[in-house]
């Protein structure tokens, strides 16, 4: 995980957030710049050397901003693709490590389940309120909702209305905990009215990840219109949870 708590739009979502703004500028001036001097001095003679080093020079910042980048003789420099290939497959590990794990530990019954999964609920709370902003935090929030997830997979029937719809933000973690790793089509439309009003960012980080394994259950062609215009109108704050926002979006267009 990042640095900070996932969503929070502080540390390092933050600290990229405006690094993009600025390359953003940056760049644009350069071609403003480059547009009025052609103005100015069309006679100006500028050999292909060096725009070659210019493209050299801004490239490596245009990670941020492009897909790809397609130079003369049909090179093609591929920038967010390999990135996203590479995030994916450490999703999918950390996924299956995650999610494989639900079966853990010695059977107990459903009350004694319940009782750990309102403790982690609790302790996530806790967490948030007594340690500050950061690594360390999100560290140890992350650590429970491995926990929860681990835990909410030993449930026979959870009551997922009731903890989305919970003022409890711990329960509501629980749920997104549990549809992550058992993902229920029917849900679908709880767990979006949640994750969109969710207030929390780490929860509603989660959220969203939740989400994504509900619309594969459902299916991108039978989720309701309706689910993807809520899904279009949320506007978290947070970069991370924009991207995964953007890309659960695009998904449900035929985009990916």
């Amino acid at each position: 995980m990042r640095q900070g708590e996932p969503g929070e739009g502080e540390g390092y979502s933050g600290r990229a957030a405006r690094r993009r703004y600025i390359v953003a500028s940056v760049v644009s001036c350069v071609a403003i710049a480059v547009a009025v001097t052609h103005v100015l001095a069309p006679d100006l003679k500028i050999d292909n050397v060096t725009v070659a080093l210019l493209v050299v020079a801004v490239v490596p910042w245009l990670r941020d901003l492009l897909n790809s980048i397609e130079l003369p003789g049909g090179v093609r420099l591929e920038f967010k693709e390999a990135v996203e290939r590479r995030i994916e497959a450490a999703e999918r590990i950390a996924d299956a490590a995650l999610v494989g794990s639900g079966d853990d530990g010695p059977e107990a019954d459903g009350a004694t389940v319940l009782r750990d999964v309102r403790r982690l609920a609790a302790e996530y709370l806790e967490v948030r309120t007594s340690m500050a902003s950061g690594s360390a935090r999100t560290q140890r929030m992350n650590g429970i909702f491995a926990r929860l997830v681990r835990a909410t997979q030993r449930l026979a029937d959870p009551d997922l209305d009731g903890w989305l719809t919970s003022p409890d933000g711990g329960l509501r973690l629980a749920a997104y905990a549990r549809l992550y790793a058992v993902p229920d089509a029917d849900a679908l439309a709880a767990l979006t009215d949640a994750a969109v009003k969710e207030p929390l960012a780490f929860s509603q980080y989660w959220g969203i990840h939740a989400l994504d394994k509900v619309v594969d259950a459902v299916g991108v062609e039978d989720v309701p219109p309706g689910v993807v215009r809520r899904l279009e109108d949320c506007r978290p704050r947070g970069s991370d949870r924009v991207a995964l926002l953007r890309r659960l979006i695009a998904k449900l267009h035929g985009l990916q």
